[in-house]
């Protein structure tokens, strides 16, 4: 087998809608948080449900959002609704832990998201953001030869509705407008990335030697990983716990 990487496309039938092992990841950050079985979680943009199927694996209590609530999977609440709009006030609970994998790329005003789901969160709630991880080496690399950043080509416009690029420094702008703070942040592995500079022999001068021999060691940030994954708390919450 080697290095070669195992690709995760689906959870006990379910489709996996996202990148490569990133669920993974996910399941990850959040069994450390240790919290107790019954916390309410809340699974944004839930797909078929291989997200809410492995939080209720956990003993959690789920509710899901699906835009199209046809796609979902499994036997508890799915709300449909549109993710762009005020939403915050469609739900009677407040929760433990919401989810957002891969969703604030496809929304219009990533403010306006994050603000929503904060006011969703119980006290020492928590909100977990995904996505693509702008400041990657590839996605700088791929800026400098196309003018564009990775996962926002027209393709990715057209296939994937992704239309708003977030950077991690944008992110702490905005968790720091709606005083809220990072406390975790994190990336998935980037072994897959190599091949999206190309496989060609000119590919691999070009892209592989030139490109990686020259700029790489320079490169500051986040410079490693496919995706990012945001963990969040509200400040009023993080100073509750100093006291």
């Amino acid at each position: 087998m080697g290095n070669r990487v195992l690709v995760e496309k689906e959870y006990q039938g379910l489709k996996v809608r996202a990148a490569s092992n990133l669920h993974k990841e996910c399941i990850s950050i959040i069994d450390g948080l240790n919290l107790p079985g019954g916390a309410m979680v809340l699974d944004l943009g839930a797909g078929e449900g291989a997200f809410s199927r492995r939080l209720i694996d956990r003993k959690f209590d789920v509710r899901a959002v699906e835009l199209l609530p046809s796609r979902f999977q499994l036997p508890i609440p799915c709300y449909n609704l549109d993710l762009n709009s005020n939403f915050h006030d469609k739900f009677n609970d407040r929760y433990d832990l919401i989810v957002a994998i891969e969703i604030i790329e496809h929304l219009q005003n990533p403010r306006h998201f994050i603000r929503e789901c904060l006011s969703l969160l119980k006290d020492n709630g928590y909100l977990l953001v995904t996505s693509p991880n702008l400041e990657s080496w590839i996605s700088r690399i791929r800026f400098i030869r196309d003018g564009r950043l990775l996962w926002f080509q027209e393709y990715d416009y057209h296939s994937s509705g992704h239309i708003t690029p977030i950077f991690s420094w944008q992110m702490e702008q905005i968790c720091r407008e709606q005083s809220a703070t990072i406390v975790k942040k994190a990336y998935t592995r980037d072994k897959l990335l190599w091949n999206k500079l190309g496989n060609r022999f000119s590919d691999v001068i070009r892209n592989k030697m030139l490109f990686m021999t020259i700029l790489y060691p320079v490169m500051r940030g986040c410079k490693k990983g496919e995706i990012a994954l945001f963990l969040i708390k509200p400040n009023s919450r993080i100073m509750m716990e100093k006291r």
